[in-house]
């Protein structure tokens, strides 16, 4: 199952939102890094706007995605500190405390909810002390909850027991209405998450 969010029958959407502007979630996460020169890991980084944003920042980035168009987009980017994997995130092996950040913007909710929970602690189990997660989920009021069984749409509570044990930093939550990638209308309730993982001083 592809995990890419949106994919439309001729065009992927690594493809149809390349060249824009990285998440504004992503431009505050890395304002809180303590430092500058990290590894960093993007999930499902389809158009690679917010890889090459951790790129330029200083970081060297493993990006994750299951849309053969992001590898292509990679070999454009033509950084050596840039690896492009063609796989499902559920196929990666994260390695233990490897990652000052870790992005997953728009991709979690694609999971089923069997496998969100393991992807998850797999995930924060590859912070470093200090690192810093920037994630988004779907709310229960998201206008795809109810239709689509496979994706996962989560309630406050349930998302503060998955995020348990980090300090939260941003935790917002926000309803609106709004447009998919195929232009069409669509009622979005999406939480916004960046936390830090505690290390053992603290």
């Amino acid at each position: 199952m592809s995990l890419t969010p949106y994919l439309l029958e001729q065009e992927s959407y690594a493809s149809l939102r390349a060249r824009r502007e990285p998440n504004w979630l992503l431009v505050q996460a890395l304002d809180l890094l303590e430092a500058q020169n990290g590894h960093a890991l993007d999930v499902g980084a389809g158009p690679l706007n917010d890889t090459q944003c951790l790129l330029r920042a200083g970081l060297s980035v493993d990006a994750v995605d299951t849309d053969a168009h992001t590898v292509a987009l990679a070999a454009r980017v033509g950084d050596p500190r840039l690896r492009a994997h063609h796989a499902d995130i559920r196929d990666v092996p994260i390695a233990s405390e490897a990652y000052s950040l870790i992005v997953a913007i728009h991709v979690l909710p694609f999971l089923p909810r069997g496998d969100l929970d393991e992807v998850l602690t797999s995930i924060i189990g590859g912070l470093c002390d200090g690192g810093i997660l920037c994630c988004t989920f779907l709310g229960t009021d998201d206008s795809w909850a109810g239709r689509r069984p496979h994706m996962t749409f989560l309630s406050r509570r349930q998302l503060d027991t998955l995020l348990l044990g980090l300090d939260r930093i941003v935790f917002s939550e926000h309803r609106y209405d709004g447009r998919n990638a195929k232009g069409e209308p669509k009622r979005w309730h999406v939480h916004r998450c960046i936390c830090r993982k505690l290390g053992d001083r603290e």
